[in-house]
């Protein structure tokens, strides 16, 4: 097993045994054609429609705007990660070139930090 496929099932495992609020799927490089979000952002999608796409790197919190409340995000960055803030103020860590969907909880923030894991 190959390591994006171990750590996409290592977290799944970890997220369905807390019962947070979010669940990553396959790696973003296989999804992110068919969703539209290319190298080197990092995109926020309503359903199937796109909202938003961010590629800097921030020491601070970016607020969503249109993508506040996204279902699915894709990181298409190789290695860096993602920070989503919640607006119950919970945050969580998205791994490079994975897609996460949030299925309770409201993302309203997003900070892509160069830490190659969480």
């Amino acid at each position: 097993m190959n390591i994006r496929k171990h750590l996409a099932l290592s977290v799944a495992a970890v997220a369905v045994g807390s019962g947070l609020a979010f669940a990553p799927l396959a790696s973003a490089a296989t999804q992110s054609a068919a969703a539209g979000c290319s190298y080197p952002y990092v995109c926020f999608y309503k359903g199937s429609t796109k909202t938003g796409q961010y590629k800097d790197v921030t020491s601070g919190w970016q607020n969503l705007g249109n993508s506040k409340g996204a279902t699915t995000m894709v990181n298409t960055r190789h290695d860096d990660v993602v920070y989503t803030h919640f607006t119950n103020g919970r945050t969580h860590c998205t791994p490079p070139e994975t897609t996460t969907t949030f299925n309770s909880w409201v993302v309203d923030k997003v900070r892509i930090s160069s830490a190659s894991s969480c």
